[in-house]
């Protein structure tokens, strides 16, 4: 979900009008669960914040308090979460996090191939070449969400001319990607011998490149 959208869901969320005595379970239950739909798209189903929050509303409902102090103490712990986020989400900080963590794991993968491609024969050159187009597809598809907001399943090259129009991809480097789709069709058709190392090494520095502006 693209950043605007995320922030206009949160602000609904926030906004969200008391339904009076009597309903405020039911308003609990809908910033409960906006809070941790939030949470899963902005920093993963597994991360420590959904966690904490998880321990928030627990605490709550072990509470001996009435039903309604707690069903108001979770849409108030919600709102709290909420409010927070929004802060995050608008200081870019949440999206900065996820781009960095994609930078890194994608990096990982090229080291892997780079490996690979050390070892200086057919079958690790091969190896390297699959590495090497995984990266550069899975990086294309990142830069198409991020800057285009294109998350369904779109063909490659129409997400190159995507980020070609919007000025992402400038100069020679839109044709330098546009060659690569070709390699990344090759090597992942296991099309072996049309790639050589060359090919993948060219192919290695090309993702490094685009990491590095996009992703660092």
């Amino acid at each position: 979900m693209e950043g605007t959208k995320i922030k206009a869901r949160i602000d609904e969320l926030l906004s969200a009008p008391g339904r009076g005595m009597g309903h405020e379970a039911e308003l609990a239950a809908e910033l409960y669960q906006g809070t941790l739909t939030m949470l899963q798209l902005t920093h993963g189903k597994n991360s420590p914040q959904i966690t904490a929050f998880k321990d928030l509303i627990a605490s709550h409902q072990k509470s001996k308090d009435a039903p309604i102090r707690i069903w108001r103490g979770v849409a108030d712990s919600a709102r709290g979460v909420l409010t927070s986020l929004r802060r995050e989400v608008d200081e870019g900080l949440v999206g900065g996090l996820r781009r960095q963590i994609t930078g890194e794991v994608l990096g990982d993968l090229l080291q892997l191939a780079n490996e690979a491609l050390a070892q200086n024969t057919e079958d690790s050159k091969n190896v390297a070449a699959v590495l090497a187009a995984a990266a550069f597809e899975d990086t294309i598809r990142r830069l198409g969400a991020a800057y285009c907001g294109i998350h369904a399943p779109v063909a490659l090259s129409d997400i190159v001319t995507q980020l070609k129009d919007a000025n992402v991809l400038k100069g020679s480097q839109v044709g330098v990607v546009q060659s690569h789709l070709q390699f990344r069709n090759h090597a992942l058709h296991a099309d072996w011998t049309k790639i050589d190392k060359v090919a993948v090494a060219t192919a290695i520095s090309l993702v490094q490149e685009l990491l590095l502006k996009h992703f660092s």
